[in-house]
């Protein structure tokens, strides 16, 4: 199979769309979820399910914006606008939205240790994704000193 970079750009919007499904089944779901959670789970059977609940809705906002800004990215890309000024504001706020998430996470190691796992992931996904966009600036920069030459 030869794989070119139309196919690639059409495998990421399935999987941000795949995302963006299981991302609305869980905030639908999530009461029966976590009801469930806490009945059969060793670890949280002591532990109010409504923790559980504010921790996720509260995350649902930055992780929401993360997946439509990840669409707009993905989609700008496939139009071959790659190193613009929106698309680094999209990575600098895809960014924030990491961080902040991991931030909620860490915060709900108060009342379930395991949060910090999550969390740890999203400070460090904010991490890597800051490193992208200052990558993506830098060749903006290459990319508008190209345009000016003659």
């Amino acid at each position: 199979m030869n794989w070119s970079n139309r196919k690639s750009v059409l495998l990421t919007k399935a999987c941000i769309w795949l995302f963006i499904a299981g991302y609305l089944l869980v905030l639908l779901f999530c009461p029966l979820l976590m009801r469930n959670f806490v009945r059969f789970s060793y670890t949280a059977s002591r532990i109010d399910y409504h923790l559980f609940l504010v921790t996720i809705y509260a995350c649902a906002l930055p992780i929401g914006v993360i997946l439509f800004l990840l669409n707009r990215l993905i989609a700008a890309i496939g139009c071959g606008r790659i190193f613009t000024s929106e698309n680094i504001l999209r990575l600098r706020l895809i960014s924030w939205m990491c961080g902040i998430t991991g931030l909620l996470c860490l915060f709900s190691m108060l009342y379930y240790l395991f949060w910090g796992i999550i969390g740890g992931c999203m400070v460090f996904m904010c991490l890597l994704i800051r490193v992208i966009k200052n990558v993506f600036v830098r060749a903006k920069e290459l990319k508008d000193e190209n345009d000016f030459t003659i």
